[in-house]
């Protein structure tokens, strides 16, 4: 069968992950193979991200407790696998933290119904944060 062009296929994805995993620390490659995610500290405020297996919608700012106050999306452009945008975003938050937000689109949870379902508040309110339109290389 003939997969369509420019969409990663299972080979792809299955190398994308291990590119990821090769790139994470050894606590963090603990945290992924355990819960599916991983957490990275911001290069230049120093908050605790989580990065959870997903294409969109799949990090997270957490607060000093862990809990989940804040959604953020960015992705690089471009039909990539899961582990590719997963490493993608590790590296931006680790090393241009302050460029990935200004991309990002944010949400913080108690605004997003859905998110909230999935994930419930624990009376944590973060920002308020500006919705940026990306431009570039995220989108």
């Amino acid at each position: 069968m003939a997969r369509e062009p420019g969409v990663p296929d299972a080979s792809a994805h299955e190398q994308s992950l291990q590119l990821l995993v090769r790139n994470l620390s050894p606590a963090q490659r603990e945290q992924f193979a355990q819960h599916r995610y991983f957490e990275v500290v911001g290069s230049e405020s120093g908050a605790r991200y989580r990065i959870r297996y997903g294409q969109m919608l799949n990090v997270d700012r957490l607060d000093a407790n862990g809990s989940r106050v804040l959604a953020l999306c960015f992705v690089p452009h471009g039909n990539l696998s899961v582990g590719d945008i997963m490493l993608a975003q590790k590296i931006a938050l680790e090393l241009f933290e302050s460029d990935a937000l200004r991309v990002a689109h944010m949400s913080p949870l108690r605004e997003n119904p859905f998110l909230e379902l999935q994930f419930p508040r624990r009376g944590h309110r973060f920002g308020p944060w500006p919705t940026r339109h990306p431009a570039g290389f995220w989108h």
